[in-house]
């Protein structure tokens, strides 16, 4: 059945709206990580990578995905770092 014109509206504007939220919730964190210093940063990041693992909601694959994702936005130094904490976080308990 061809979709009309309205439902095609109707699903962009959810799509749109969806999207305006992913944008919001990624402000909120970076909102409230923003005035840490470095060592308060690296201290949350393996505290929140902890419970995360201990849930199961961390792993291998999904570090490595992360990397994946980020690699590209990043200079050589930053990938660099990014490849050390991927790696002491895997190996975090």
């Amino acid at each position: 059945m061809p979709r009309d014109f309205k439902d095609f509206i109707r699903e962009n504007e959810k799509t749109a709206n969806q999207e305006d939220d992913k944008v919001k919730d990624y402000q909120k964190i970076i909102d409230k990580y923003k005035d840490m210093d470095q060592n308060s940063l690296m201290t949350t990041l393996f505290e929140e990578a902890s419970k995360l693992k201990q849930q199961g909601k961390l792993d291998s694959n999904s570090l490595n995905g992360i990397k994946t994702t980020l690699a590209p936005f990043l200079n050589d130094q930053q990938k660099q770092m990014l490849n050390e904490l991927v790696t002491a976080i895997d190996e975090q308990k």
